[in-house]
């Protein structure tokens, strides 16, 4: 049985909301991208990591989707690495992020910390059907706004169009996968720009925050408006404590959770649109990779 057909019948056989198998959805993940190891080009974390630091800090020519998907879930993905350990058959997830499709051919973006931090044997991404497609190449990338922007192996699939700045206290959604409980919603409002000093010459980023909860696994995930466009994208977070002898904390009580965000203007100032003339490019097939029993 295949995952694809699994997760399916999971949904079909159950009123709405549709419900998620984590469990299923990592073996997807595992076995999907592990499978690419045997293709004649290996797609390994190490060879995107290198990509993503000599990566320019524009691309053009990106056919840019102008109609939101009717589901946000088909256009949000996992994205990560797999390793095999030497001691069994099985891929393992090296480590699984969110990322997010900009274009139906396949480009995608999520940090740039994801892809720096990267390690294993293949790199790739996967939906919550179960499709599997690698990483292919870096196209774009920028470690001051923690954005990279990278081509995989999917094509003719749903992505998100990019919204105009959403204005603080508009309404905010985020899509994630925080310690692996995948495709986890929640909602929120913008609560601020701010500007973020950086080291030497480079100028000061924006960045925007937001009320909309997330956690580790979240990272690059997608922030939308109420018209499923996006106007951010998950970065970091950062605890406030108050400095007191009092609680059980080592730097006092935890008071607030500020979650930071990339705004979309930082996102566009990368991109620009494909001139019509321009053809798409054909990419490998999907990887549906089977339940364990």
């Amino acid at each position: 049985m295949k995952i694809a057909l699994f997760l399916a019948s999971v949904t079909l056989a159950t009123a709405k909301p549709a419900l998620i198998n984590d469990a299923a959805l990592i073996t997807a993940f595992e076995e999907g991208i592990g499978a690419y190891h045997d293709e004649e080009e290996s797609y390994s974390a190490e060879k995107l990591t290198k990509q993503t630091k000599s990566a320019p800090p524009t691309v053009a020519g990106l056919s840019l989707s102008t109609i939101s998907p009717e589901s946000s879930d088909s256009a949000t993905y996992l994205v990560g690495a797999v390793y095999n350990c030497g001691k069994c058959d099985d891929w393992h997830a090296a480590g699984i992020a969110s990322a997010w499709a900009l274009t139906s051919d396949g480009v995608m973006l999520t940090n740039y910390h994801v892809f720096e931090k990267a390690k294993g044997t293949v790199m790739g991404v996967s939906d919550m059907k179960g499709n599997a497609y690698p990483v292919t190449k870096v196209l774009a990338a920028s470690k001051l706004n923690d954005i990279v922007i990278f081509q995989t192996g999917a094509k003719d699939i749903p992505a998100f169009p990019l919204g105009a700045a959403a204005e603080v206290g508009s309404f905010v959604e985020v899509i994630g996968h925080p310690k692996k409980r995948f495709y986890t919603h929640t909602t929120g409002t913008v609560s601020r720009y701010h500007l973020r000093p950086n080291r030497g010459n480079a100028k000061p980023t924006i960045w925007m925050s937001i009320t909309a909860d997330y956690a580790v696994g979240s990272s690059g995930g997608p922030v939308l408006d109420d018209k499923n466009r996006i106007v951010g994208m998950v970065s970091n977070t950062q605890s406030i404590y108050y400095n007191s002898d009092i609680g059980k904390e080592p730097k006092g009580p935890l008071q607030m959770v500020i979650k930071n965000c990339v705004p979309v203007s930082s996102i566009k100032a990368m991109v620009q649109k494909k001139k019509p003339s321009e053809k798409q490019t054909t990419s490998p097939k999907p990887i549906e990779a089977p339940a364990k029993s």
